[in-house]
């Protein structure tokens, strides 16, 4: 779990870095790039979510 955790940390901060960078530097305008982003970042998350209830469900299923 200690390895999913990590991948998790590292996938959020690379996309918050990402948002910052098209987000909030000076003379950034709303681009083709922060579309981009941002239906990566919704991919990446939607998966991310699937995998964490799939784990959920089999922990569930063991206690059982």
């Amino acid at each position: 779990m200690d390895f999913f955790r990590s991948h998790l940390m590292q996938v959020v901060s690379i996309h918050r870095v990402m948002f910052e960078k098209l987000l909030f530097e000076e003379n950034s305008d709303v681009s083709s790039d922060l579309a981009e982003l941002f239906e990566d970042a919704g991919r990446t998350y939607l998966k991310i979510a699937e995998r964490i209830s799939d784990r959920c469900h089999s922990r569930e299923s063991v206690q059982d």
